[in-house]
């Protein structure tokens, strides 16, 4: 095929996916977990002072997007495409004949994502306002860095331009931030012996620890030290306070290597498959080539793990930890340049040191490996080079790629109609003056989206705000898969009812 035919065939490709994006950001609901009030006055006063965290840039994503459905629907899709778009760039490395099959694979190998991640990160607007645009601005922070290594030139700009997107991409998450400085502080060490890019390299280094000050001078994190405990008992030090540095280490070693590391195993293959494709190729091209078999023990420790639901037992973690090695190892032995290498080495550091700033709490969650998965997508895309340019590999990244993300828009179109649906009654009973209100749910909970229902009294009383709803009307919601005979219900749909009459009387409390 001619060069043009190749360039119009990847612009469709690229225009599909962008609809897709979109279309699903459209779909994904508000969640009562945070979205609600982000997109109250409340949300304004959480961000404004930081009453929750310092995570400054992601706190006005989750304002703007939840104040303004058509900013939601323009970041969160936008930022959908761009990932995968600058993880091609990334690996492609200026190649075009690249970047089609490197898309088509970060596409594909993004949505295997277990819908225990998709809910924290793609399906929670507020989430991706701090996970997923966090991610998307690393990895245009990766190529910004790799455009003034091959330049060179315009130090000052490139040093402008390298702080400031520095300082804002260590506004997103804590953890992150600590990730972000020891990036940024590794490339001013290596500009020591390019002297060109000393100004910007160390401009990036000054923007990541201003936003780290910035982060870490909350208040939040004064009373976590002070008495372990923050935003009542939503957050928690992993170590007693107060224990001498000795003491705190090796409890926070203990939460990474018996917890953090094998847990990224527990709910589906997005860590699993990248890392097998990296210990396979990896010692596959090395000296040690019979190694190669070793890349089963991800899928073989995934299998494990989630058939036993059991991650804590020793000899998983003791495999899951393992796992983690073998992809270095293997990283290690390959034989290539050996800028490759270790640009590759680094790169694959990134992804567990991401997690063990978190050791430090007792938090978990799926959100926290959005970005090492991607992490390990793209060393696994570039290993796998030569095998995705062919093109049997091409159509078939594009075939898996294609069937799912029908399948994520399949699933956002169910809650996208139920959620018209619900719009429509909302509209109905506000006109009519009814007071009581009785509202659908879609079967897609914990699956596309998490908690668009309230759960207490007090979520009530914020959901009526949200969608403009009088105080004195009481709130009825249907369970999962009502939306299927709406208007319709059966006896057991309502006896499964959740019902929230109009109350003032509530304990307030911080969502987590």
């Amino acid at each position: 095929m001619t060069q043009r035919g190749n360039a119009m065939i990847c612009r469709a490709v690229l225009a599909a996916a962008l609809i897709c994006y979109l279309f699903i950001a459209w779909a994904v609901p508000y969640s009562c977990t945070d979205d609600l009030q982000w997109g109250m006055e409340q949300g304004v006063r959480w961000w404004k002072y930081g009453l929750l965290n310092g995570r400054y840039a992601g706190n006005l994503c989750a304002v703007l997007m939840c104040h303004f459905p058509p900013v939601k629907v323009l970041l969160m899709g936008g930022g959908m495409f761009a990932i995968p778009v600058l993880m091609a760039a990334l690996m492609a490395r200026g190649d075009g004949e690249r970047f089609l099959p490197m898309f088509l694979t970060a596409n594909g190998m993004i949505l295997l994502m277990p819908p225990v991640m998709w809910i924290e990160v793609y399906g929670w607007v507020s989430g991706f306002g701090n996970y997923g645009m966090s991610a998307a601005v690393f990895l245009a922070f990766l190529l910004l860095v790799r455009r003034a290594h091959q330049k060179k030139d315009r130090p000052k700009a490139r040093a402008a331009l390298l702080l400031g997107w520095a300082l804002v991409m260590g506004l997103f998450v804590e953890t992150l931030s600590l990730l972000f400085v020891g990036v940024t502080l590794v490339l001013g060490l290596y500009s020591i012996w390019d002297r060109p890019l000393r100004l910007p390299y160390w401009a990036g280094f000054a923007g990541a620890v201003l936003a780290a000050v910035l982060v870490f001078s909350n208040g939040v994190l004064a009373d976590l030290l002070g008495h372990g405990s923050a935003l009542q008992g939503l957050r928690n030090l992993s170590f007693p306070p107060g224990s001498g540095p000795l003491a705190a280490g090796a409890c926070i070693l203990q939460w990474y290597f018996q917890k953090l590391l094998p847990i990224a195993f527990l709910r589906g293959v997005h860590i699993a498959l990248p890392m097998a494709v990296i210990i396979a190729l990896g010692f596959w091209n090395s000296r040690l080539r019979p190694l190669a078999v070793l890349g089963l023990l991800p899928l073989g420790t995934f299998f494990l793990i989630w058939s036993a639901e059991d991650y804590q037992t020793w000899y998983y973690a003791a495999a899951g930890c393992l796992c983690w090695g073998l992809a270095f190892l293997a990283l290690a032995a390959m034989r290539c340049e050996p800028e490759l290498k270790i640009r590759r080495l680094l790169l694959y550091l990134a992804a567990p040191l991401a997690l063990l700033p978190l050791a430090a709490t007792t938090t978990l969650g799926q959100r926290f490996y959005f970005l090492p998965a991607l992490i390990l997508i793209m060393l696994a895309m570039d290993l796998a080079a030569p095998l995705l340019t062919a093109r049997t590999g091409t159509w078939a990244a594009g075939l898996a790629a294609a069937g799912l993300m029908l399948l994520w828009g399949y699933r956002g179109a169910a809650t996208a109609s139920c959620t018209l649906a619900r719009s429509a009654e909302i509209s109905r009973v506000s006109a009519a003056g009814e007071d009581r209100l009785i509202l659908p749910t879609d079967r897609y909970y914990r699956i596309f989206w998490v908690d668009r229902n309230p759960w207490n009294v007090e979520y009530a009383s914020y959901f009526r705000q949200f969608y403009g709803i009088a105080e004195d009307v009481t709130l009825i919601f249907l369970p999962g898969g009502s939306d299927r005979t709406w208007p319709d219900y059966t006896l057991e749909q309502w006896e499964n009812r959740l019902e929230f009459a109009p109350s003032d009387d509530f304990v307030s409390s911080l969502p987590q």
